[in-house]
């Protein structure tokens, strides 16, 4: 089972990234953290003679994200959504659809994803927007949505003391656990 962990927070070692890393320490996981990339906001040439699209990080990024068996979104709540590293990637997979649809549905709907958000203003009452949205981008994508842990948290480490996060994350460690066991 390999896992992709695809960080949408700016800052390094924030709770996010944290919470994320401690739901996959001794998991075989590929990190990947999309400030470390340059992924260019999506044009839409959905109406349009085709254009060529930005000469950037899109495609090794998305090939890692494909290689993987779990992905995980790790973002922190930014303005009661997901941040705008993480929303500009996702919004890039338009261009994916618009280059091969059939093939990119058909591996995205291998997947199964969770959702990591966390943030300090009701993150479990006012994230829940964020969940599901998406909850939406899975279904169009056919990905399997496994589940989500939204932690409170705001200065960096804050997350550690949230004891309810870290026992969902520990919950769905037993889970993979399980089902590495059961092959």
């Amino acid at each position: 089972m390999g896992t992709a962990v695809i960080y949408g927070s700016s800052r390094k070692n924030g709770n996010s990234e944290q919470l994320a890393k401690r739901l996959t320490e001794g998991f075989e996981t590929d990190h990947i953290f999309l400030a470390d990339y340059k992924i260019e906001p999506i044009k839409d040439y959905r109406h349009a003679e085709k254009e060529p699209y930005p000469e950037d990080d899109y495609h090794s990024v998305i090939e890692r994200v494909l290689a993987q068996d779990v992905l995980v979104f790790a973002t922190p709540i930014y303005w009661y959504g997901a941040s705008g590293l993480t929303k500009s990637f996702i919004d890039r997979w338009s261009q994916s659809l618009r280059e091969d649809r059939d093939g990119f549905l058909a591996k995205l709907s291998t997947k199964s994803a969770w959702v990591i958000a966390v943030g300090d203003d009701e993150p479990h009452l006012k994230g829940i927007p964020l969940i599901q949205q998406f909850q939406h981008i899975f279904d169009f994508t056919g990905t399997r949505f496994e589940g989500y842990v939204l932690g409170k948290a705001n200065r960096p480490g804050d997350i550690l003391e949230d004891k309810a996060a870290l026992a969902a994350v520990e919950e769905i460690r037993n889970k993979w656990r399980g089902a590495l066991a059961n092959g």
